[in-house]
C-alpha cells in the first residue's frame, strides 16, 4: 500500500484479489459435509466451535466477527475473560483437550489456509478424521468471514478517506 493511501494503517488480513476469495469458496464447497455438520448435533460442541472461531478471528483481526462470535461464545458458555484471551491467542484456561485444535486453527490462519502436512496429520491422529475435518471446516468458514469483513472495512476506509473502517490500533 502506498504511503499516501487513505488507509495507511490498515494491517488486517483481507482478500487482495478475487482469486483468493474464489479459492476459499471452492475449498468451502469441497468441504460441504463437514461445514453442514458444524450446525448439527453430530458436529463438534458449540463451545469448541466458538473457541476455534475466536482464535482465528484473533489472528485475522476482524471486528465484525469478533463482535458476533463473542456473543455466540458467551451463549455457548465461554467466559468473557477466556474470550479476551482467545482473541489474543492466549489459550490459558481453555479445555486441555481442545488446545491442540486451537493451536492448529491459529497455525492454519497464520499460514493463510496452508497448514503444513505434519500439523494436519497430528490433528487427524489426535481427533480422528471426522472431527479433524469439522475443525478444519470451522477454521475455513471463520477465515472466509474474517477476510470478507476486513475487505469491507478496507474499502470503507478507502472510500471515507480513513474516517471509517479502521480499528483504534490502526488510526
Amino acid at each position: 500500500m502506498s504511503k499516501d493511501s487513505p488507509a495507511p494503517g490498515f494491517r488486517r488480513r483481507m482478500y487482495a484479489s478475487p482469486m483468493q476469495f474464489v479459492r476459499d469458496l471452492y475449498c468451502a464447497l469441497t468441504k460441504l459435509g463437514p461445514v453442514l455438520s458444524l450446525s448439527l448435533k453430530s458436529g463438534i460442541a458449540a463451545d469448541f466451535r466458538e473457541r476455534i472461531m475466536m482464535v482465528v478471528t484473533g489472528v485475522n483481526r476482524c471486528r465484525h466477527c469478533a463482535y458476533g462470535h463473542e456473543f455466540l461464545a458467551a451463549l455457548a458458555g465461554v467466559s468473557k475473560a477466556e474470550i479476551s484471551r482467545l482473541l489474543a491467542q492466549d489459550l490459558t484456561g481453555s479445555p486441555a483437550d481442545q488446545i491442540p485444535a486451537l493451536l492448529f486453527a491459529i497455525h492454519w490462519a497464520e499460514s493463510d489456509g496452508r497448514p503444513d502436512s505434519a500439523a494436519k496429520s497430528a490433528l487427524r491422529a489426535r481427533y480422528g478424521v471426522k472431527v479433524a475435518r469439522q475443525i478444519e471446516a470451522a477454521t475455513l468458514m471463520i477465515h472466509v468471514g474474517n477476510r470478507l469483513g476486513n475487505t469491507f472495512d478496507y474499502l470503507l476506509s478507502r472510500i471515507s478517506g480513513g474516517r471509517f473502517g479502521l480499528l483504534t490500533s490502526e488510526r
